[in-house]
């Protein structure tokens, strides 16, 4: 029978490791909080001492003055760039500035707000009630001019059937379809880069919609099905014409143009 030793287990060896394993567990734990909790400090100071507006930065505005939309800008220099809320502000922009489109507020880290502004482009006016209306190419009230029948060098445009027509507000019709039809129509004119030729547009119906060419051609379009076709078509008959040439040209049927020379 084989010989077997067995050797008895120093237990206080063991017991003291333990306790000196769980003390450099408890240090580094406690030295890891101590850090993490002077960083929190640390950044809060950086926060409220360093991460102050002194800059506001507005880009892209023409209709207003830097001094105008600063007015609706809800941020006063030297309070903390994270104190306010840009949604609102962009918001605020928005609702008390009609010519503007979009607006994006963006911190600039450390000091400094950008104010983005795309403004809306007055393209048509419309005389109604009384009032001239100035619109943006999807209707859009831009400026009203009370008992003044001007359209300041823009399109005009005939339209009936208004249910509401208030500034900063596209424009609502008792049929909501003519706001969508009108909005075709002049991506019609975009889509061939003639918005600028066009001098005025009948849009009492949208069933038989006409438009003045250059004060050359009376267009008839009819409606605004395949209105890219038809206005493909129209520059196309027009380039075939003398550049004096002047009369009615019929577009509302996108498969055969009529042409009357006058």
């Amino acid at each position: 029978m084989g010989q077997q030793r067995f050797v008895r287990k120093n237990t206080a060896i063991f017991d003291t490791a333990r306790r000196q394993d769980k003390k450099r567990t408890r240090r580094t734990v406690f030295y890891v909080l101590l850090f993490l909790a002077v960083s929190i400090v640390f950044l809060g100071v950086c926060v409220a001492v360093f991460l102050n507006v002194n800059t506001i930065n507005i880009n892209g505005n023409e209709n207003y003055s830097y001094e105008e939309i600063l007015e609706h800008v809800a941020i006063t220099m030297g309070e903390n760039i994270y104190s306010f809320d840009t949604d609102a502000i962009e918001q605020d922009i928005l609702n008390a500035l009609p010519y503007v489109g979009k607006v994006e507020v963006k911190r600039d880290l450390p000091s400094a707000v950008e104010i983005n502004i795309t403004e809306e482009k007055a393209y048509y006016s419309a005389y109604l009630a009384g009032d001239t209306y100035i619109l943006s190419p999807n209707l859009k009230v831009l400026k009203c001019i009370p008992d003044k029948n001007s359209n300041e060098g823009l399109v005009p445009i005939s339209i009936n059937n208004v249910r509401r027509c208030f500034v900063g507000r596209n424009i609502e019709f008792v049929n909501e379809r003519n706001l969508s039809s009108i909005t075709a129509l002049y991506s019609g004119f975009e889509s061939m880069g003639i918005q600028s030729k066009i001098k005025r547009v009948d849009f009492t119906s949208r069933f038989d919609i006409s438009i003045n060419y250059d004060n050359r051609f009376e267009v008839y379009i009819g409606d605004t099905d395949n209105i890219d076709i038809k206005m493909r078509f129209l520059v196309a008959i027009i380039d075939e014409l003398d550049s004096d040439a002047t009369g009615r040209i019929d577009v509302s049927n996108p498969q055969e143009a009529s042409v009357s020379l006058s």
